[in-house]
Formats: C-alpha cells, sequence, structure tokens
C-alpha cells in the first residue's frame, strides 16, 4: 500500500462516538487520515466544493471513506444520502469518489433497508464498531490498492 493515506470521515454529533471510532480505527490495517464533522450540512459543503474537499478531505484516491452517522441534529443521515444522490445525479459527481458506510445505534431492519436503496453505501455497521469490521471495509475495499 505504500505511502498512501486513506482519508476517512466521520460524520456524527457524538464526540465520544468520534473518538471511540479513531482508536479502533488505529487498530486495523487502515492508515487512515481522519476528518470529522460534528453534522451533516457541514460535511456536505465539504464535498459539494472541489476544491474545499481536496483541501479539507483529499485530492487523490484512495476513496474517500465515510462513516455516516444516521440521527444526528439537523440533517439527519438519510437527508445527508439524499443529497449525495442529488449531486451524483445532478452534478455528474462520480459516485466511486466516496464509500458510504451507515454507522449507528439502531438495528432496525427498516433503517439498514432505506440505507441500502442509495446504491453507494456499501455496508450498515452498528455502533459500537469492532477492530474486525473496520478490518474486514478495509480488505474488502482497499487491501489491493
Amino acid at each position: 500500500m505504500g505511502d498512501m493515506k486513506i482519508p476517512v470521515v466521520i460524520v456524527d454529533d457524538d464526540e465520544t462516538d468520534r473518538y471511540i471510532t479513531k482508536r479502533i480505527l488505529g487498530r486495523t490495517d487502515f492508515d487512515a487520515n481522519v476528518v470529522e464533522y460534528v453534522d451533516g450540512a457541514s460535511f456536505l459543503q465539504a464535498i459539494e466544493d472541489d476544491g474545499k474537499r481536496e483541501s479539507d478531505i483529499a485530492i487523490t484516491p484512495p476513496p474517500i471513506l465515510v462513516l455516516l452517522d444516521i440521527n444526528m441534529p439537523g440533517l439527519t443521515g438519510f437527508e445527508v444520502l439524499e443529497a449525495i444522490r442529488s449531486n451524483i445525479e445532478n452534478k455528474g459527481q462520480d459516485p466511486d469518489y466516496m464509500i458510504v458506510l451507515m454507522f449507528s445505534s439502531s438495528n432496525h431492519a427498516q433503517d439498514k433497508a432505506d440505507a441500502f436503496a442509495y446504491s453507494f453505501v456499501q455496508d450498515y455497521l452498528v455502533k459500537p464498531i469492532t477492530p474486525e469490521k473496520f478490518q474486514a471495509v478495509y480488505d474488502k475495499f482497499y487491501a489491493d490498492l
């Protein structure tokens, strides 16, 4: 994999959850460059503007790994997904620049079904996350880069 840092974006209003997530990432093969957003709106601002995305998150591949909480004040995770889909459809954004994982304390089947209705959502992880789950994501999407 060399010196390529993987941009990992955590979109979660809960500071403890963000901290734990970063700690667990550190116990995997991810050489992560972690960027945190405390709400969906600030994350969307960053990805809707290519210049801001490059300065805040990443310029080049590998794809950005996004851990998106569902229950947040302001925009919910699902509203963020809707905005991402709109960017892909209306602005021609390449859906492959980002791997979106829903990241929630909810284990509800309906939430999972709603999340997987978006083609760019690759997985649904229930908190608390484990190093094994993150490692599986790494192996699936990043090990061959």
